[in-house]
């Protein structure tokens, strides 16, 4: 199928001086990329069958970026693309930041978009439901709403607050935080320095982080952890293999009521510890009741303490 493109040229499109805005048609599916060096991308969804993009100059000296905006619109055998690129200026490197070149970049698109968005220092928000998400930035704070597909996430040291994923969450930090409300198909996190926080994974968890600590609200089919330094806290396992790693830090993991839990822990230095009743052979099957789920717990530490308890009901 044919493509068909519309373009602003520099200089072109409506909007007050320090200023473009364009409206495209886009009926249908919708991918989105923005790249943006430096200030803020602002998205949200809106109930129309438009793309509207609205480019202003932020910066003092950011106004011959704004007139130089590209912005595109694309239609495919798969819906609309439309881009919006911001120059980065003559003799700079692709991305490069500054007060004085910041641009704020605000789009509205239909539910269920595709985003695509490369930053340095510009923050990125998006509101609303999306179909994907793909996130790039070196110091960039990064808010995102519901993403119903796969989440991918890189960062140097901006912080991730994302709502919730529908499938795969892939994420990596420096020294950002990350924090996911859920992530249904679970996935992997990995940082350096950052803290992580998942409030509910509904399949396993992959998560590395060297000194940052790592909190777990609910996980309903295991989790696999493995910090340096960081604490490891698992308030709600509800199934599945635990496997937690750590040299000094301290594992906290409270499994639900009935569940039949089997041990592998140690610490060499620190202490391990339970208020759950052990007993060294399987219980048997006594015919009553279902059992309720089973779970494997192995933690290792070097000299952190490690700590299974009951959760509450």
């Amino acid at each position: 199928m044919s493509e068909i493109a519309k373009t602003t040229q520099p200089g072109e499109g409506a909007g007050t001086e320090g200023a473009v805005e364009r409206s495209f048609e886009t009926p249908g599916a919708v991918r989105l990329r923005v790249e943006n060096a430096s200030g803020r991308v602002e998205i949200e969804t809106h109930d129309a069958p438009t793309t509207d993009v609205r480019v202003v100059a932020i910066g003092r000296s950011a106004g011959e970026l704004v007139a130089g905006a590209r912005i595109t619109e694309r239609t495919t055998s798969r819906g609309h693309e439309v881009v919006v690129e911001i120059p980065q200026g003559r003799g700079k490197a692709r991305f490069w930041s500054g007060d004085g070149s910041a641009v704020g970049v605000s789009v509205r698109v239909p539910p269920d978009a595709e985003l695509d968005v490369s930053t340095a220092s510009a923050s990125v928000g998006a509101a609303g439901a999306y179909r994907a998400a793909n996130i790039k930035t070196a110091s960039g704070e990064i808010v995102l709403g519901y993403v119903a597909g796969e989440v991918r996430v890189r960062t140097a040291s901006g912080a991730l607050d994302l709502e919730a994923a529908g499938d795969v969450v892939d994420v990596q930090s420096a020294s950002g935080d990350v924090r996911v409300g859920v992530a249904s198909v679970g996935g992997k996190v990995t940082t350096a320095s950052g803290d992580v926080d998942l409030g509910r994974a509904g399949q396993l968890m992959r998560i590395h982080s060297a000194s940052g600590d790592v909190r777990v609200g609910e996980a309903l089919e295991g989790a696999r952890v493995e910090t340096v330094s960081g604490d490891q806290r698992i308030e709600r396992a509800s199934g599945g293999d635990y496997i937690l790693r750590t040299v000094s830090g301290d594992i906290l993991v409270a499994v639900v009521p009935g569940a039949l839990i089997r041990f592998d822990t140690g610490s060499m230095s620190g202490r391990v510890s339970t208020d759950i009743e052990v007993e060294p052979d399987r219980p048997a099957d006594t015919g009553g009741d279902a059992r309720g789920p089973e779970l494997l717990i192995q933690a290792k530490t070097v000299s952190g303490d490690i700590t299974v308890t009951r959760a509450g009901g």
